[in-house]
């Protein structure tokens, strides 16, 4: 019984670490739509949602390893 009390809670840890992953990413796009809002920005607006984008994937590896 304790074995499966275990795999819940880690599946539960697991998905709350990737919930809070979205959540990051999510915020981190509204702030790169904030800071580059003018066709000028473009390319740092590009920029900062790859960076976004690779800090998401960092987090979702740290979570899935």
């Amino acid at each position: 019984m304790p074995l499966i009390f275990l795999a819940a809670s880690s599946a539960l840890i697991w998905a709350g670490c990737i919930s809070d992953c979205k959540d990051d990413y999510d915020s981190a796009l509204e702030s790169c739509k904030l800071l580059y809002d003018t066709p000028d920005d473009a390319d740092f607006l590009q920029q900062c949602i790859q960076d976004a984008k690779d800090e998401h994937q960092s987090c979702i590896d740290a979570c899935t390893s």
